[in-house]
Order: structure tokens, then C-alpha cells, then sequence
């Protein structure tokens, strides 16, 4: 699995008020589509913080029913594969639950997720905060998301940061399934 640290302000790890450990996932479905969502005027993958005792498995497989309404099948959750780490360190970041800035270490783990099922609304749980922030999920061409992203105009303060991962995380899927296809091949 790649690992990608962003540290532009230097931060050391003696510093770090908090980590908060997340996971997100590359979810394809059988037109090969990726799942994306927009919250408060962000483009994102599915996924979220990782809860007091559950794997990084549970929680993608949490995250994706609250987020999109889908059941992953044992077998798909079997076969979820990591294949991106990002670390990322935050000064001053404002902490939604602490009512502060801190410094904070956000651990991400991406995951590659395929999935025969589609975007069920009934069963979706989304939280007060994502309704109100008129929080929505579709399955886009991978292509697209991209453009969607870049050109989506936000005042959102965290966007930087989410556009950053995002985009990051779809150059490096697109070289984890090059290097994959070149291993099939030999």
C-alpha cells in the first residue's frame, strides 16, 4: 500500500494535538462508476471516521450504508483492498467537537470496493448536518469526477484540503490498477 504524508507547515508529530483515523473508499459498481458524494459544496469519496473498536472494514462498510444506502455482501467486503495511505497534518485546524483549533493528524485509508449494488435512498442514514448541507451521491465516470471537482466553486475553508485528497487519491487509484494490469500481464 502507497503511503502519502502532507505536512506543508512542518508539523511534527510531538505537536499533534489529535489523530483522527478515517477511511474512504474507491467504490465501483459493474458499469465501472465510482461512487462520489458533494457535501457542503465538496466532492468527496464515501467514507468517515473510523469508530472506538471498529476495523477499517466496518467502518467503510457503516460509512457506505449511512452515506449511499448499499449493503456491501460479505464477499465484497472481503475483497475490499487497501491501496492508499494518507497522512495528512493540520495546524490550527477547527475541531467541530472540541470548539477549537488544534493541531491535528488526519489518517486516511483508501479502500478499492466493488459493488453489483446501487445508491438505495430508503436506506440511507444520513445526520442532521448532511441533510442540512443538502448532502447528495451518485455514481460518476471516473473521468469526471476530476473536472467536477476542480471546477466546483465553494467557499467551504476546507475544500483545499478535500480537493487535494480526492484528487489525489484517483491519480493513485489510476496507477494502483496500471501496476495491477501490468502484473496480470507478465
Amino acid at each position: 500500500m502507497k503511503k502519502i504524508e502532507f505536512n506543508q507547515e512542518n508539523v511534527s508529530k510531538d505537536e499533534v494535538d489529535k489523530i483522527v483515523r478515517k477511511v474512504r473508499g474507491v467504490v465501483i459498481n459493474e458499469k465501472g462508476q465510482c461512487l462520489c458524494s458533494n457535501y457542503a459544496q465538496i466532492y468527496m469519496l464515501i467514507g468517515g471516521k473510523i469508530e472506538e473498536g471498529e476495523t477499517e472494514k466496518q467502518t467503510l462498510k457503516r460509512e457506505l450504508e449511512e452515506e449511499s444506502g448499499i449493503l456491501l455482501t460479505e464477499d465484497e467486503l472481503n475483497m475490499a483492498t487497501p491501496f492508499l495511505r494518507i497522512q495528512s497534518f493540520d495546524k490550527n485546524y477547527f475541531d467541530r467537537a472540541e470548539q477549537r483549533n488544534l493541531t491535528r493528524l488526519t489518517e486516511t485509508t483508501f479502500y478499492e470496493v466493488h459493488t453489483k449494488s446501487d445508491i438505495n435512498i430508503e436506506n440511507m442514514h444520513l445526520t442532521a448536518s448532511e441533510k442540512e448541507k443538502e448532502y447528495k451521491c451518485a455514481f460518476m465516470n471516473l473521468s469526471v469526477i476530476p473536472y467536477l471537482v476542480q471546477t466546483n466553486i465553494s467557499n467551504n475553508p476546507k475544500k483545499p484540503q478535500f480537493d487535494r485528497e480526492i484528487l489525489t487519491t484517483l491519480r493513485e487509484y489510476a496507477n494502483y490498477k496500471s501496476q495491477e494490469r501490468e502484473i496480470g500481464e507478465k
